[in-house]
């Protein structure tokens, strides 16, 4: 009796689910301290919770989805929140007394668990393969880097959800070869708008959806009508358009409409918030005209203007800045926040799984010298979307890297940019490890042994550095143990 397939994606999914859920859920209140960017974030949440008019650096997703998970838990019932708003930026000694980050901390956690499905997803699809998906979901589960910077009142969980996402339907785009899917494209487009409204980098994104056209113009190039196909083409690339263009749209109007007060007088954050703030939106917030599309608009544009401006301000150069080149080589780690009792001191420390980004390194070279070699010493393939996947995944990993290469002379760049990056070189690790067993017919008998030696590795790896992920207590001799294989922490 042959069982339905989804009999087994099912339990898959739960149990990553379930794990993912432990990484990245479990004490996410903990510590009760702002964390790394939450002290601009938590000021930004509790303007929304307010109904409070603003601007921030980044668009504005993100944020709402910041405040809706603290609206939601509400860990902070009967304490007077609102002075947390006042200024763009609060020091923890600022917050009330008992203050809890469950509630602002809780959707990025809730995202990560989101991010983690769809990461396996992404690896089902490129696999066909559950246990295989299942084994490769564990480089983003236990990816130490993503639950250090996941657990906190971050906006990069919603970003990865939604770029992961754009990935799962572009993936099983190409698994369609000319067949196009309207639903498809547009979740495609949706997709990448989400992302771009968490911060505007996910513009890039969008080269994914601008290669499966190509590649779809290119298959029936010598087989189909070519203007048919060129139509085709452009219908597909407005579908994709639509679908940005809709998601963008929704989250502008959502955030005009539940911020209709004005800026409380002579706040700071109203201060600097109304120098941006067109005639248009300000006769809104005076409730002198009423909730329309044009307001949406000029409020769009006035956080726009804020936002560039607001990027000209950011310094070059900082003492936990990375440039892009160094980050696949895991350099320039950041300490989060440590706390000590004068024997152990407890970090939180943005440190990356080694394994894991070893595993990531060695795919994006093993992809560029089995494309060479397969244009040098061609080999037939039963898998001929494999190999276009890796050209067009590693085509986007390059665009994503120059163009963060070229904003790296401009403004300073942090070792998480990198996310978006390494989620790409993640899903090339299964492309080569088939593409390299096909070629050689040794490697095939191995494939379910070096699934499981590389998870074997990943979780040794995590359980490794995960006290600087999850803010346990070390002593400084079991610190600077976590410094054997890279310094990544300056011991205390």
């Amino acid at each position: 009796m042959v069982l339905p397939k989804w009999l087994g994606i099912l339990p898959a999914t739960v149990l990553v689910a379930a794990l993912a859920t432990m990484n990245f859920l479990v004490g996410i209140g903990q510590p009760a301290h702002p964390i790394w960017d939450e002290r601009y974030y938590l000021t930004a949440a509790q303007r929304y919770e307010d109904g409070t008019a603003q601007f921030a650096s980044h668009p504005p997703l993100g944020l709402l989805l910041i405040a809706a998970g603290d609206a939601l838990l509400h860990p902070n019932r009967g304490t007077d929140t609102r002075a947390i708003g006042w200024d763009k930026q609060v020091a923890g000694e600022r917050l009330p007394e008992h203050y809890s980050f469950a509630g602002v901390r809780l959707m990025s956690g809730v995202f990560a668990v989101i991010g983690a499905v769809l990461f396996f997803a992404v690896m089902l699809t490129l696999t066909r393969s559950v246990f295989s998906a299942l084994l490769l979901s564990n480089l983003y589960v236990f990816e130490n880097a993503f639950i250090a910077h996941f657990r906190a009142a971050h906006l990069d969980a919603f970003q990865v959800a939604f770029a992961l996402a754009a990935l799962l339907c572009f993936a099983v785009s190409v698994r369609r070869g000319k067949r196009s899917s309207s639903w498809l494209e547009f979740a495609l487009g949706a997709a990448c708008g989400l992302a771009i409204m968490v911060k505007l980098n996910a513009v890039l994104w969008i080269l994914l959806g601008l290669m499966l056209i190509v590649r779809r113009i290119r298959l029936g190039w010598h087989s189909a009508p070519r203007a048919r196909l060129l139509l085709t083409g452009v219908l597909d690339g407005m579908v994709m358009a639509s679908g940005c263009l809709l998601a963008i749209v929704a989250v502008w109007t959502i955030h005009v409409a539940v911020t209709p007060h004005p800026p409380p007088p002579g706040s700071p954050a109203g201060v600097k918030d109304k120098a941006f703030m067109s005639h248009t939106y300000q006769a809104y917030l005076n409730g002198e005209r009423g909730f329309s599309p044009l307001v949406v608009l000029a409020a769009a544009q006035d956080y726009t203007r804020f936002m560039l401006t607001d990027l000209k301000g950011v310094p070059k150069n900082d003492q936990n800045g990375s440039r892009p080149m160094d980050w696949p080589l895991h350099i320039r780690t950041i300490n989060y926040r440590w706390d000590s009792d004068g024997v152990h001191t407890a970090y939180v420390q943005l440190v990356g799984n080694i394994w894991g980004w070893l595993m990531a390194g060695i795919a994006l070279v093993a992809t560029v010298g089995l494309l060479i070699l397969q244009w040098w010493r061609p080999c037939q393939s039963s898998n001929s979307e494999r190999r276009e996947l890796m050209v067009m995944l590693l085509l986007q990993y390059l665009a994503f890297m120059t163009v963060h290469a070229f904003l790296g002379t401009m403004r300073v760049m942090y070792l998480y940019h990198y996310f978006l990056a390494l989620v790409l070189a993640f899903c090339l690790v299964p492309l080569v490890l088939a593409e390299a067993a096909e070629r050689w017919r040794v490697l095939r008998a191995w494939q379910e042994s070096e699934l499981a030696v590389i998870t074997v590795l990943l979780l040794v790896s995590f359980a490794f550095y995960s006290p600087l992920s999850f803010h346990r207590p070390l002593t400084h001799a079991q610190c600077e143990w976590r410094n054997a294989v890279q310094h990544i922490v300056d011991c205390r």
